[in-house]
């Protein structure tokens, strides 16, 4: 488990990046919402350097854990009033 020990801002940001070009390949909201968390994280990473890697891992999952969902949401809202605007 050391790898959880030498992660940095940058590596949340690659993260981040990855996942915003997963979102561009795909038409869902998961990886964008996937990929804001990751930004979220390394800005909290990068303010606080001294975090242990396993409390970063937590950090994501937390802000994962509410961000995918409400984005599938909006997302839903979003294609419900296109649906209602339509007929």
């Amino acid at each position: 488990m050391e790898i959880f020990y030498i992660l940095n801002h940058w590596h949340w940001w690659a993260l981040a990046t990855l996942l915003l070009i997963a979102e561009l390949l795909s038409p869902s909201a998961w990886f964008l919402a996937l990929s804001l968390s990751a930004l979220a994280t390394g800005l909290v990473v990068w303010g606080m350097p001294e975090l242990a890697g396993l409390v970063q891992l937590g950090i994501f999952v937390a802000l994962a854990a509410v961000s995918v969902p409400y984005s599938l949401l909006r997302l839903r809202r979003r294609a419900a009033g296109r649906k209602s605007t339509d007929q």
